[in-house]
Order: C-alpha cells, then sequence, then structure tokens
C-alpha cells in the first residue's frame, strides 16, 4: 500500500511540474506574440524612435541644390540611370540612407537629399571623400553640374570652393516642415527595384566604363589613380 501511495504521489508530482513547464512556456510565447505585436505597432506609429536618454541618436535629414548643365544632363541622366555600385556600397557604409536626387526640368535646378543614421558624420563623410572610386565617379558628375558659389578645383580634385561658401557644391538647404509619418527602417540593397531609367538608350556606365565627358583631367583615365591636388 505504501509503494502504491508513494507512486500515486510522484506521479500527481510530475504531472504539476508538467502542467507548470507547459505553464511557463505558454507564457513565454505569449509574451514574446506581445512583444512582436508592440513592436510593429510601434515601428507602425514610429514611436521605437529612440527616445530622451537613448544613446542611439534620430536620424537626421541632409538637402542640397545646384544646376544641371543643359548641354550634359543627358549623361548625368546617363550616368545616373544605375550610380556605380561601388560608389552605393561606399555611401551605404558611411550611414547614408534613401538618397534621391530630384530635376526641375523647366529651370534645371536639381535638388538632393538623404537620410543620415550613423554617429559621426564628419568621420563617415571623410570616408566617401576617400575613396578613390567616389573621386573618379565625381570627375564624371562635376562636368554636368553648375554649383551657386565655387572657386578653383572640384571637390574631386581636393578642391574647397570659395571661402565664403566653404564646401558648398551642392549649396544646403533648410528643412521649412516635416509632416511626419518618417521612415523607421531602410533596405540594404541596391538600386531601388522600381525605379525607372530616364535615359534607356543610352548604355549603363560602370567604374571600368564611364561615360566619355568633357571637361575633367584628360590625365585621370582610372579610378586606380588619385587626382593631382
Amino acid at each position: 500500500a505504501r509503494v502504491a501511495r508513494r507512486r500515486r504521489v510522484m506521479a500527481i508530482t510530475s504531472c504539476m511540474h508538467s502542467n507548470l513547464s507547459a505553464a511557463m512556456a505558454g507564457a513565454a510565447a505569449a509574451s514574446l506574440v506581445w512583444a512582436a505585436l508592440l513592436f510593429r505597432a510601434r515601428v507602425r506609429e514610429g514611436l521605437q524612435v529612440p527616445r530622451k536618454g537613448s544613446r542611439r541618436k534620430p536620424a537626421k535629414y541632409y538637402a542640397g541644390v545646384c544646376k544641371a548643365k543643359p548641354e550634359m544632363l543627358d549623361q548625368y541622366l546617363q550616368l545616373h540611370d544605375h550610380t556605380w555600385d561601388e560608389v552605393m556600397e561606399r555611401m551605404y557604409k558611411a550611414n547614408m540612407r534613401d538618397f534621391t536626387v530630384w530635376l526641375h526640368k523647366e529651370t534645371n535646378l536639381m535638388f538632393h537629399q538623404f537620410v543620415y543614421v550613423g554617429h559621426d558624420f564628419d568621420a563617415d563623410m571623410a570616408s566617401i571623400d576617400a575613396d578613390p572610386v567616389v573621386r573618379y565617379w565625381w570627375s564624371y558628375c562635376e562636368p554636368c553640374q553648375q554649383p551657386f558659389h565655387w572657386k578653383g578645383p572640384p571637390p574631386s580634385q581636393s578642391g574647397k570652393g570659395d571661402p565664403a561658401y566653404l564646401g558648398e557644391w551642392w549649396s544646403p538647404m533648410v528643412m521649412a516642415n516635416h509632416c511626419g509619418a518618417w521612415s523607421t527602417a531602410w533596405s540594404s540593397a541596391w538600386p531601388k527595384p522600381d525605379f525607372e531609367r530616364n535615359r534607356p538608350q543610352l548604355p549603363l556606365t560602370t567604374k571600368d566604363a564611364p561615360p566619355s565627358l568633357h571637361n575633367r583631367p584628360a590625365y585621370w583615365t582610372s579610378y586606380r589613380q588619385m587626382p593631382h591636388a
């Protein structure tokens, strides 16, 4: 009889432990589901943006404007029908997201904007400036652009411009308004899959097959070269 009672007690105890484990597992699963739903709701509302006291910094917008040279517009658009992969990769590594360039055809004004998600803007921009493929890319873009205030050699040749407007190849813009519903996540792929080419009749360019642009240094024939300062 004692053995039977002991077996019944052990069976009851085992059942209680099993039920407790199942209950704990269920609670954990429910907690994970609730956390996922809460995160989705906060993403939907933009509430996951770092709050006061967080070590993370919220993303910051940067924008600039310059003019396109009418006689070089076709080649500029050809270049940007597919920005070189190495350039896009460097921008991504430098914490730049959602970089876009817009053209107003009547005035040839160009506006660019990007979102910065890093923590050391100056260091990230310096990494872009030091990249030889980016410099080579710039040397093909610069002949197509007309800055508002610039003196001396262009940025690809380490130029700094007019001292009164230092470094302003693209003149900086001030955000006049933001209506909310900001982006909270960015793709790690490029280019944007639904981007439509502006000059589909022209071939895509690469660092190894750039377009034939004028007004750039004749000696600079490869991204493996750095320009003369």
